[in-house]
């Protein structure tokens, strides 16, 4: 027997179809967790179950639901002014560091994490060297920060590009243990030349997660 759940959005666009593939007595689940956007569209979600066996089915295969608006924590006052991010309430703050002027925040839900580090920058263009010694900084300040080394590899790879027309460099990561996963971190030069490091990486899995890659994705500069 094969059970299949489409999960569809009130524009009737196919979002998701899962194989419900683990049994725990009458009930089958999907070995992974669905995982909605984070400013879905407004009204009515479907969720449809396609049953393939030879045994009568019985029960309603259609549901709909709406999904509650996300929470965000209040950053007022934390972020330096001129950036937003928008971290869900639901993320839990595992490092602080420094002030609006110089420092760092990290907020970690389930098996990832996001974080974002700003300081002064140069005046003159972001040039790659500045941009490693930033990303670098960040290593040593989350290590202190958390109470323990955190291992990274140093970095090997980068792409040069923008972040909403601003400079950038985005660097790909491989963190080690204790937390070991991959990461991608950007380090951006802002419209007042401070530096911003944004980064989202995996915790003990292998590829980074759509929720926390959305998160990281509503970094922007605002006008003031």
């Amino acid at each position: 027997m094969r059970i299949d759940a489409t999960v569809m959005d009130p524009k009737a666009g196919v979002y998701a179809t899962i194989e419900l593939s683990e049994r725990d007595g009458d009930r089958y689940r999907s070995p992974e967790m669905l995982q909605l956007p984070l400013e879905p569209l407004s009204g009515y979600w479907w969720l449809i179950v396609h049953a393939e066996t030879q045994l009568s089915v019985e029960g309603t295969p259609a549901l709909f639901f709406e999904i509650e608006p996300v929470t965000y924590r209040d950053l007022t006052g934390t972020l330096p002014s001129g950036v937003t991010l928008g971290v869900p309430a639901d993320f839990r703050e595992v490092v602080a560091q420094g002030n609006q002027q110089a420092g760092g925040r990290v907020w970690q839900h389930r098996d990832g994490e996001v974080g974002l580090w700003w300081a002064p920058g140069p005046t003159e263009a972001l040039l790659l060297s500045n941009a490693l010694v930033a990303l670098e900084a960040t290593y040593a300040s989350e290590a202190g920060a958390r109470g323990r080394s955190e291992a990274v590899p140093a970095p090997v790879e980068f792409f040069e590009t923008e972040w909403q027309g601003q400079p950038a460099f985005e660097f790909p990561e491989m963190w080690l243990e204790p937390d070991g996963g991959p990461g991608r971190a950007w380090v951006i030069q802002g419209p007042d030349d401070w530096l911003h490091i944004l980064r989202v990486r995996a915790l003990g899995r292998e590829t980074l997660t759509s929720l926390h890659i959305e998160v990281a994705n509503t970094f922007a500069f605002v006008q003031p």
